[in-house]
């Protein structure tokens, strides 16, 4: 009886061990996910702005001083009420993925029974 109980002692810690591997690995899928569609969002929104800025007869070069590189450069638009509402946007979808994530992982630790200190 002491065998069998041993067994299953084992095998549930193995268990355990697999889902809490399996859980890491999807954690970091979903994190490679938001940073592709946060890059997405940025492509898109420079995009946009040159699409702007050519319908207004200004020329856009590929060396280009005034599109951006990233969402923190600070430049000026000439739209920048537009600017700002796809950064909200943005925003938006991230605090959205971000409290997704956090509802997930809370079910997940739940689930587990695990005891988290500080966090």
């Amino acid at each position: 009886m002491i065998d069998f109980v041993q067994k299953q002692l084992e095998a549930s810690e193995r268990l355990f061990e697999m889902m809490r591997d399996d859980h890491n690995q999807r954690m970091k899928e979903l994190e490679h996910w938001a940073m592709t569609t946060q890059s997405l969002l940025t492509k898109l929104a420079e995009r946009d702005m040159t699409i702007d800025m050519l319908k207004n007869g200004r020329n856009v070069s590929s060396t280009d001083t005034n599109v951006p590189k990233n969402e923190t450069e600070d430049v000026s638009f000439e739209n920048p009420e537009r600017r700002l509402k796809i950064m909200e946007k943005q925003l938006e979808a991230m605090a959205e993925q971000i409290k997704r994530l956090k509802d997930e992982n809370e079910a997940l630790r739940l689930d587990l029974g695990l005891k988290v200190h500080g966090l």
